[in-house]
């Protein structure tokens, strides 16, 4: 796992009481959206909800520090609306270019997240008037230029100068930056087109990465010329920044192979754009060798290296570093799946890893193993995750040629890839099987390369954390969801664990119970002691499997945090996140949340009611609605145990300014015993449709005893 740096910058201690009915800042986006290494700058944060009290900055990855710029507001306005914030960022010379997750801490809570760019080359940011060829913006390259389709029928202008013969790189960001954003529906579409100085177009480009483009063009006159950014669709927004990265430097896409092994000279073929090999020029692809030391010390998974190129090192590049031996495909003919399992040539020696690629279009690539009858093996494929182009389906054939699985794209959580996956296929018979390999459209090419991680299938789980922020105060605890999935015949209990909380924060770990659906919570509780704490921290999970001879595995997984997002049309969705934050923040609209009980224990068949009074703060009269499930628009979570239901006769919802609510647990009479699992009683106060401010009561303990 890639260590997440934390850089904070506190410039002042908020004591100042939030106002009533206060919302979280959701940033929507970063005014220009990128910085250059070695350099400190300035940046705006755009966000909905003020940024009135905010006092430190979060920046994954290392070497950015953030710094707020205190804002300039009315001495009697008591609570300005400050949603244009100035922040300062200095980036070290050796900061890893790529993008990062930036946030913004303030006395109303963590902010969402934005996404924030870390490039090479001098930021230019976009001017005022450049909306016509008339008006197009000069630059000297290589530079970043930074704009935004503010508006609809938006056409941004940039006039540079090249040489004869010079070849430039134009690689934008802007539509995959926008995915994060938490309250930005609509996302751009943006397309480049290159224009001589009498504005005729030589070069465009579309969707390269993802919605993004990306264009190397070689000049073959010297002279002017002009960079045109818009919108594919004319429509324009605010907040839909853009970068693009000009520079005559090479560009590397992917590597080949893929996986790398971790502490081994590697020698690798660098695929992209303007990749110089010696007297050759400008090449689509350059070979590299890889020391071993390179990747000693680098964690197994998928990492973003840097190619030791002779001039400079090259742009991060995603590889896939194992400890299991690595397979290369044989450079004989491999696609059949019947006649390589019909010819002499040993089959693989599991498990493995390997690299191999779909060379040209209609290429089927065939690998032989061997499985013993009731053999569990996993086929996973590592490819668009690692910037290959391939858009994988593999399939599993037995020696007559009958398909006995196939998949064509994986799910990862609430998350979905292009890549392939099959997980926990067992072998029909003792025999010989192929593993096969193409492409879903049937394209090939360079850069259509893969790995095939191929394992024994073993038990395993993973877990799914939301949201990716918590914020609590002395008196007001906060709490967060943990889902968990189960692989390959593990079906037991988790308990759940936080690394890293900071001092005066203390965290009540729950269980996520087995094999009945039942989910987990994690309820902290700040002392008086925290001050204004702020730290990330890891979530993980422990737990013990019981294998078929009686031998106990221990098993273990850290969780994967997810922020939610405003959907169109008002769903709520997720997307992955590098950390999460939790945070003490001043006495907030809910000043405590007293139970009269926080030990339950039910018989099968009976009821019990906890009392809930709310502490709010003075004239707070918004509704506050009680729930012991995260049940927002579509369940995340459900902590009870099974057969234990909130009762319809509970009084949840407080409105005009009550304080007095009931939580009635029910047990069916079919409820199973259990022990003290730990539910989350949280109050929530509704912000948007989507969008709620959780604040949890102390822990509250179920039992559940036999007739």
């Amino acid at each position: 796992m890639r260590r997440l740096v934390l850089a904070v910058s506190l410039i002042a201690a908020c004591t100042q009481t939030v106002s009533a009915q206060t919302a979280f800042p959701m940033v929507m986006s970063l005014k220009p959206v990128a910085v250059q290494v070695g350099t400190t700058s300035e940046v705006t944060v755009n966000s909905r909800y003020s940024m009135h009290s905010a006092e430190s900055v979060l920046v994954t990855g290392g070497g950015v520090l953030g710094e707020v710029v205190p804002p300039e507001v009315k001495k009697d306005d008591k609570a300005p609306n400050v949603v244009a914030l100035k922040i300062k960022l200095t980036v070290a010379a050796d900061a890893l270019p790529g993008v990062r997750d930036l946030r913004v801490v303030t006395a109303q809570g963590v902010s969402t997240v934005a996404q924030l760019v870390v490039v090479e080359d001098t930021v230019v940011a976009e001017q005022a008037k450049n909306d016509s060829v008339a008006e197009a913006q000069l630059i000297s390259l290589p530079a970043t230029v930074c704009g935004c389709f503010e508006k609809a029928e938006d056409l941004d202008f940039f006039k540079f100068k090249v040489e004869a013969g010079q070849s430039l790189v134009f690689h934008v960001r802007s539509q995959r930056l926008q995915d994060r954003i938490h309250d930005l529906q609509a996302h751009s579409d943006p397309i480049l087109t290159i224009r001589n100085a009498q504005g005729s177009t030589i070069a465009a480009a579309d969707n390269v990465f993802h919605g993004d483009p990306f264009l190397c063009h070689r000049f073959e006159q010297a002279g002017e010329y002009l960079l045109e950014m818009r919108d594919v669709r004319y429509n324009g927004n605010q907040y839909w920044e853009y970068a693009v990265e000009i520079h005559s430097r090479p560009f590397v896409r992917s590597v080949f192979p893929l996986a790398i092994a971790a502490g081994k000279e590697t020698k690798l073929r660098a695929i992209g754009s303007q990749l110089a090999a010696s007297g050759a020029g400008f090449q689509p692809a350059l070979e590299v060798t890889l020391p071993a030391g390179h990747v000693e010390n680098v964690p197994h998974g998928i990492n973003r290296l840097r190619l030791p190129f002779a001039d400079w090192p090259s742009n991060p590049v995603a590889t896939y570093v194992t400890a299991l031996p690595i397979v290369m495909e044989s450079p004989d003919d491999n696609n059949d799946a019947v006649k390589a399992l019909s010819s002499p040539p040993s089959a693989l020696s599991l498990p493995c890893v390997i690299n191999g690629r779909i060379d040209a279009p209609g290429d089927v690539d065939c690998f032989v193993f061997e499985a013993k009858k009731d053999d569990k093996l996993s086929f996973e494929v590592k490819a668009r995750r690692l910037q290959s182009e391939l858009d994988s389906t593999i399939r599993i054939v037995n020696e007559k040629g009958a398909t006995l699985a196939e998949n064509d794209d994986l799910r990862l959580g609430k998350r979905g890839s292009q890549d392939s996956w099959i997980e926990t296929w067992t072998a029909p018979d003792d025999g010989k099987y192929a593993i096969e390999i193409r492409d879903m459209h049937l394209r090939g090419g360079d850069s259509f390369m893969y790995a095939i991680e191929v394992t024994h299938a073993r038990p395993y789980f993973s877990l799914y954390a939301d949201t990716d922020k918590t914020n609590l105060s002395p008196g007001v605890n906060g709490v967060m969801w943990v889902k968990v999935e189960r692989k390959n015949g593990f079906t037991g209990a988790v308990q759940l664990h936080v690394d890293g909380l900071p001092t005066g924060i203390t965290a009540e770990c729950g269980r996520i119970l087995p094999d009945k659906g039942t989910d987990g919570c994690i309820i902290f509780k700040a002392t008086a002691e925290a001050g204004r704490a702020v730290a990330p921290i890891v979530i993980r999970g422990t737990a013990v499997h019981a294998q078929a001879d009686g031998q106990m595995t221990e098993l273990a997984a850290l969780a994967t945090t997810y922020q939610e997002t405003y959907q169109p049309g008002g769903g709520r969705g997720h997307w992955p996140v590098e950390q999460h934050i939790v945070a003490v923040i001043p006495a907030h609209d809910i000043r405590g949340i007293k139970l009269s009980t926080t030990d339950i224990t039910l018989k099968p068949g009976e009821s019990k009611t906890i009392d809930v009074t709310i502490d709010r703060a003075p004239d707070f009269k918004a509704n506050i609605s009680l729930d012991v499930t995260m049940t927002h628009l579509s369940l995340f979570a459900d902590t009870l145990p099974h057969g234990v239901t909130l009762d319809g006769k509970s009084k949840t919802l407080l409105s005009n300014g009550a304080t007095q609510g009931t939580i009635t647990l029910t047990a069916a009479k079919t409820a199973e015993p259990i022990e003290r699992q730990l539910i989350g009683l949280t109050a929530n106060i509704s912000l948007n449709f989507v969008v709620k401010t959780t604040f949890s009561a102390d822990p509250v303990f179920v039992t559940v005893v036999k007739p």
